[in-house]
């Protein structure tokens, strides 16, 4: 019963592996017979008549003529190109101060904030002047007791002779001679300063034994000279209540405030002049040829990336930094203006030379395809429309900018200077602004 039913099983498996073997050889006998066939015949209709078009194509091909890639144009055009070497540089000034009190005091009255403009010897700050003002009336009536003192006293115990002999009157005339000379010496670095003494020395002694010094002494002795001194010191210590400005230039910061007690040498002020800025850069010790004195520069900042100022060198470091391999370049600028500021960060461009009267092209006109450059020239105009056509171009001098072209092109040619990267031969382009 068993193998029957197992009989059975099989033959119903082996009919329907039958039945799917036919359907299939059914459908490749159609697909072989009827579609094949079809995409056979359309494929030769096409190769038979490649030329043949259909309205609609031809239409498509007309509209594409009128359809052109929008780009941008220049013409080449003859001039300087200028080689550059970039360096590094930092802002600075050569006019810098902190401002110090010199006396102390209470600040009375404050004439400047942070960013005011001031002029050389301007009073910016100043210190309650009463107890000044007080010293200088005691020192007053002390120089005028001393010399009360002085005038009434008599002249004795004076070691000078005022008769001199004619050789020694022409012995003190040789010795002021000397010591006139000797200090010329002496601040050209020809003497000492051990021999300037000497020599100062023998002079004054000549002028007490002399009797010229004669005044002076008795001065001395009656405490008239130490009288004059300090009253000559006060003087100066009331006009240190009033803080001057150094020189022209800006307030950059301010550390104190009205009515606060200061002390002789405390912090009050620091003051820049923005008109003495300079560039500060960093030079390879391999590009010192290239740095000359006077060499004109081009300066981008950071601050300001989109605009270009110019300046030139006003002076080379003498020496090398040894850890770093550079050379200090110090770039004057003009800030009349005021823009730049201490600190600000620069790129130097270095003009070190120039090649005249040269056809050039921005970089952004030459593109780079199997391995040679070309640029894409704009012939068959009409009006603003044309066609593209590359041409292969033989690159010399170059800078960051711009390319010098010694073949290829000639000036006159009108250039693609944006569009061009993905651009095929011969291609419809349209020019706009």
């Amino acid at each position: 019963m068993i193998n029957f039913q197992k009989g059975v099983r099989m033959k119903k498996l082996v009919n329907a592996i039958v039945i799917i073997a036919i359907v299939i050889g059914l459908g490749y006998a159609t697909y072989k017979m009827f579609i094949e066939e079809k995409k056979h015949e359309e494929t030769e209709v096409i190769k038979a008549d490649p030329k043949t078009k259909t309205k609609t194509q031809a239409e498509s091909d007309d509209k594409g003529k009128d359809t052109a890639l929008p780009v941008r144009a220049i013409q080449i055009k003859r001039g300087d190109l200028p080689l550059r070497l970039s360096i590094s540089a930092t802002a600075d000034v050569w006019e810098k101060s902190t401002v110090r009190a010199e006396v102390g005091g209470t600040v009375e009255t404050i004439y400047i904030t942070v960013g005011s403009n001031v002029k050389k010897d301007q009073t910016m700050i100043k210190l309650d002047d009463v107890e000044r003002k007080l010293d200088v009336e005691y020192r007053k009536s002390e120089r005028l007791r001393t010399y009360s003192q002085y005038l009434t006293k008599e002249d004795v115990g004076f070691m000078g002779n005022t008769k001199l002999t004619p050789e020694q009157k022409q012995e003190l005339v040789d010795l002021k001679q000397k010591y006139l000379q000797s200090v010329k010496e002496f601040e050209a670095g020809k003497i000492s300063e051990k021999d300037f003494a000497v020599i100062t020395d023998n002079y004054q002694k000549a002028l007490i034994f002399s009797g010229d010094l004669r005044d002076d002494i008795r001065k001395a002795q009656e405490g008239l000279s130490a009288a004059n001194t300090q009253l000559q010191l006060s003087e100066l210590n009331l006009k240190r209540t009033s803080i001057l400005s150094p020189f022209p230039g800006t307030i950059s910061d301010l550390k104190v405030s009205k009515g606060e007690k200061v002390n002789a040498g405390q912090e009050l002020l620091k003051i820049v002049n923005l008109q003495s800025l300079y560039l500060k850069g960093y030079a390879l010790e391999a590009e010192l040829a290239n740095l000359k004195v006077g060499t004109n520069v081009r300066v981008k900042f950071d601050a300001y990336p989109d605009q270009h100022y110019y300046g030139t060198i006003q002076s080379i470091s003498p020496e090398i930094d040894l850890t770093r391999k550079t050379v200090c370049v110090y770039i004057k600028i003009d800030n009349r203006s005021n823009l730049f500021m201490p600190g600000m960060h620069a790129e130097i461009d270095v003009e070190y030379k120039i090649f005249k009267d040269v056809i050039k092209v921005p970089r952004n006109a030459v593109v780079y395809r199997q391995e040679r450059y070309l640029v894409f020239v704009v012939r068959d105009i009409e009006g603003s429309t044309g066609t593209a056509y590359w041409e292969y171009v033989t690159i010399g001098n170059q800078n960051d900018e711009e390319y010098e072209i010694l073949s290829g092109v000639q000036e006159g040619d009108l250039v693609l200077i944006e569009g061009n990267q993905t651009l095929a031969h011969q291609s419809r382009v349209k020019i706009v602004q």
